[in-house]
This record gives structure tokens, sequence and C-alpha cells, in this order.
């Protein structure tokens, strides 16, 4: 229903007419439409958890390679996904926590921790690899996550006030090179020195 008809404009009623219960029986779930409709994030998130977990263990890619394959899987999801990166972004709004139960607060939170973690994972390794100068991996995975919610944002932006500007798979890919570079930094130049 959400994804048919977007968010602002699916009621609880709605909803539970489609799903042939009355309203009353989707609040004893859920404490809001909001928390309803950010619970459908959990089986995504899952399914990311799986899958940067399987891209970490890769052998047949270097460290690096593993990163990219990371963030294209992400930025993948976004452009195939749009209603599940409107659920993300839900989730950054002013107040919306009061309306989530603390089941799906908790869930939500963890598989983005998750989520972070995975890329802070293969940051180390890309550093162990000597690959990477030695950075903050945590800090570095939080900075690839606030960039994909930014370029999401600033994309979505674009669109709706008809502003020019480079489309969402090339911010994506401009924002890793950028991060990457910097992860690089002199290791690269010593590289090609050698």
């Amino acid at each position: 229903m959400f994804a048919e008809r977007g968010y602002a404009k699916t009621s609880i009623e709605q909803v539970a007419r489609q799903a042939s219960l009355s309203v009353g029986a989707i609040y004893l779930y859920f404490r809001s439409k909001e928390d309803l409709y950010i619970s459908l994030l959990e089986e995504t998130l899952e399914s990311f958890d799986a899958e940067l977990g399987a891209i970490r263990t890769r052998s047949d890619l270097h460290p690096t390679s593993r990163l990219q394959a990371a963030w294209s899987h992400l930025t993948g999801w976004a452009m195939s996904d749009v209603e599940g990166t409107r659920i993300l972004r839900l989730i950054a709004q002013p107040g919306v926590r009061k309306q989530l139960s603390d089941e799906v607060a908790i869930a939500s939170a963890g598989g983005i921790e998750k989520i972070r973690n995975h890329f802070a994972s293969l940051v180390r390794a890309g550093i162990e690899a000597g690959r990477y100068r030695p950075v903050d991996a945590q800090e570095t995975a939080d900075l690839l996550w606030s960039l994909f919610i930014g370029i999401l944002e600033t994309s979505d932006a674009r669109k709706n006030l008809g502003l020019e500007g480079p489309s969402f798979t090339e911010s994506t890919q401009a924002a890793f090179a950028a991060i990457e570079g910097g992860l690089r930094g002199m290791v690269s130049a010593v590289a090609e020195a050698a």
C-alpha cells in the first residue's frame, strides 16, 4: 500500500482494510503509522547485513574492491527501492522516535549499526592490507553513511525543485571517490613512487 500510494497518502485505515484487519488490530502491533512504516525496513536491513557480510568475506576481491562492492550494493538498492529510501529518511526526522515502539526503534537501530560496522570492517581491512592510511574506521563508516543519506536528500530536492545537477549515481560515485582518495592519501603516493 505504501509503495503504491506513498507514505503521506496512505492512512492506517487503508492499510487495515487492505490487510483485512480492524484499525484497532493494527494499533495492537504498531504504535503509529510511522512505526508500521519503519518496521517495513527491518527485512531490508537484514538483507543488507547478509549481503555485506558475504562481500566482506569474498577472497576473490582485494579489500579496497570489497569496500567499493559494498558501497555499490547500498547505492544500487537506493536506485531500485525508492520507498525503502524514504523509510530511511523518515527515521532522521525530528520527533519521529516518540512515534516508534521500542521494538521497531531497536530493530532499526541494530540493522543500521550492522551496516555501519560492515563498512568500518571493510575500511579496517584496507588499512591492514596497506592500501589505506590509518584512520578511525568507524568514523569513516559514519561519514559514508552520512554521505549516502545526504545524497538521497539532495537528489530528491533537485528533482522536486527542477534543479540541475549530477544524477544520484554520479553523486554517489563522486562521494565514494572522494572518501577513498582520502583513505589512500599518502599510501597511494608512496606506492606510485615505488
